[in-house]
């Protein structure tokens, strides 16, 4: 019995470790913990962690003479601790239907099937608790063994015989949670690093906008979109005026401030389908798809003229004014393969424009291929 046992409960590690590593691979590109579930999203977790202990219950070890136990409780502590309480209940509920389904219906499984169905009460209410995972996943283990110490006084012959075997179960059922607790929490601080490294790679450290180069990866991405539907993408290049004279009078830090109020700005005159990005420095990128070149210069004019007759506030509590110069270049559909290139260039060129020629202003470069006669466009 000895070797079945030690088998048993390595194919139920196995297992185990086996679920956790796949689901904290399956959520990488989604963090979990700390958010709230859509009840939608929370019944299918529920559903696909009652699957795995499905599985768990096919792997029944011996504990005894014609006695046999399995780790099916963990799924629902591990939907419970990680999840929330919903996965958790419909995890139980799964459980204990399985459980009358698979199996006999007898005294002894309604009885198994109930005790699921506390097990999964119990564990919602842990789950709303706001303690550690870590105690969450152990207080749940010892409520349910208690559960488990009950159904075996109900269906084993008198105190003793349950003590022959209950040891053995509440040893590895401890056991084999905390070594679970350990490997889901390295998975879990592993996609955690992942996804920072990955909004460090994509995002401005300062204003939190789309940095240069995720920027050039959405222009090349709508660019293909503009061309596939027929319609022209238009590009804002945003520079603020005089930024070097704002730092030198009052500082970085002011000038810190200056750049994220701009950027919260641009956020909030962009529409939910524009592309707002921080260049580097004092300048930033807005990508309007399907968007003329009109309706980017009176975008355009919008945000300037917002900037204008705001205050921005700097960290010594001060409020001092900011203008911004703008440049808008648009490309029709009918473009070539350079076009990326050249749409970002006529951007710029209307932003020198504008700064040469008095700044706070918007200019605008012609639709891009150029007509048979060029011509310019400027919006004050």
């Amino acid at each position: 019995m000895l070797i079945d046992l030690i088998t048993s409960l390595f194919t139920n590690f196995c297992i185990l470790v086996t679920f956790v590593f796949l689901s904290g691979s399956l959520s990488k590109r989604y963090n979990f913990l700390g958010r709230t579930m859509s009840p939608l999203a929370g019944i299918a977790a529920g559903l696909i962690l009652g699957l795995f202990g499905i599985i768990l219950m096919s792997y029944s070890f011996p504990i005894g003479p014609n006695t046999y136990a399995n780790l099916r409780h963990l799924a629902i502590i591990i939907a419970g601790a990680y999840l929330g309480w919903l996965p958790a209940a419909v995890c139980a509920v799964l459980l204990a239907v399985s459980r009358l389904l698979f199996y006999d219906i007898t005294y002894n499984s309604l009885s198994a099937a109930f005790s699921l169905l506390l097990c999964g009460a119990c564990c919602s209410w842990i789950a709303l608790k706001p303690w550690t995972r870590l105690r969450k996943m152990t207080v749940s283990n010892l409520v349910t063994m208690g559960l488990v110490f009950a159904l075996l006084l109900n269906n084993l012959d008198g105190f003793q015989t349950v003590m022959q075997v209950f040891p053995i179960e509440l040893a590895a059922s401890l056991a084999t949670g905390l070594i679970v607790y350990y490997v889901a929490e390295y998975i879990q601080r592993s996609n955690e690093l992942f996804n920072q490294l990955e909004v460090r790679a994509t995002t401005d450290f300062l204003t939190g906008l789309n940095n240069r180069q995720q920027f050039q990866r959405h222009l090349e991405n709508e660019l293909l979109q503009a061309a596939g539907q027929r319609e022209s993408l238009s590009l804002l290049a945003v520079d603020i005026d005089h930024f070097k004279t704002i730092n030198d009078t009052y500082g970085h830090p002011a000038g810190d401030q200056v750049l994220i109020q701009l950027a919260q700005r641009l956020i909030g005159a962009a529409r939910p389908q524009d592309i707002v990005a921080r260049n580097g420095g004092e300048e930033f990128s807005v990508l309007l798809p399907i968007c003329s070149l009109q309706e980017a210069g009176i975008a355009g004019e919008r945000i300037r003229a917002a900037v204008e007759q705001d205050l921005f506030l700097l960290p010594d509590g001060q409020r001092i004014p900011v203008t911004i110069s703008v440049g808008a270049a648009c490309c029709r559909p009918d473009y070539d393969e350079a076009v990326s290139r050249l749409l970002t260039q006529h951007a710029d060129q209307a932003l020198y424009r504008a700064k040469n020629s008095g700044r706070n202003k918007v200019c605008s470069e012609p639709p891009y291929p150029r007509e048979n006669q060029s011509y310019e466009r400027q919006l004050i």
